[in-house]
């Protein structure tokens, strides 16, 4: 690895554990701190937060993928493969507060948008597996284009809205409780 990519890789991680601790208040200057380099560095390699933030999303998503990959080759029944699909969020990224995309919204459009588009996006893999599911009677006939909706539009909610954090509910917590529900719903009885 290159210098410029390990420069890039330490500073999604500094950002990361940034973002953990003080969401979207972080600082360049405190990013530089943690890995002791100068901010002026900081902006050789990224030219504001923005691009930063635009970087940690793509890194988090190509965990996310990876990990719904590695559950869809990996061991178990097509029941747990489903359910854990869904939901798959690498455990590094299960103490982000991902509940900030209305300061998102506000404050790095570019950004909410692209975690929006990645939200949109890849799924692929899971529809596949829905569809497996049907085939093979584990689910019943549903249509893939409105469940993929419907789980879209809650985890957009849950990541708009911070009610459920105020009545103690975490992110990592409703997806489960989501899917729970969802799967009720869907599985043959």
């Amino acid at each position: 690895m290159d210098e410029h990519n390990e420069l890039c890789v330490k500073l999604r991680a500094a950002g990361m554990a940034l973002f953990r601790r003080e969401g979207l208040r972080f600082t360049m200057q405190q990013a530089a701190e943690a890995i002791h380099i100068s901010k002026k560095t900081i902006y050789t390699v990224y030219p504001s937060k923005e691009a930063l933030l635009l970087d940690m999303v793509d890194d988090a998503f190509a965990h996310i993928h990876a990990r719904k990959q590695s559950i869809i080759d990996g061991p178990g029944t097509l029941t747990d493969k489903l359910r854990a699909v869904i939901i798959a969020l690498p455990e590094e990224y299960t103490a982000l507060d991902l509940q900030q995309m209305t300061l998102l919204d506000e404050r790095y459009p570019a950004v909410a948008a692209r975690v929006r588009e990645h939200l949109e996006n890849g799924w692929e893999p899971t529809l596949a597996l829905l569809e497996q599911g049907m085939e093979q009677g584990v689910l019943r006939r549903v249509s893939l284009p409105i469940l993929q909706r419907m789980i879209l539009a809650s985890i957009e909610d849950f990541l708009a809205d911070r009610t459920l954090e105020q009545q103690g509910i975490t992110y990592t917590q409703a997806l489960d409780e989501m899917v729970a529900i969802l799967w009720e719903g869907i599985a043959v009885r």
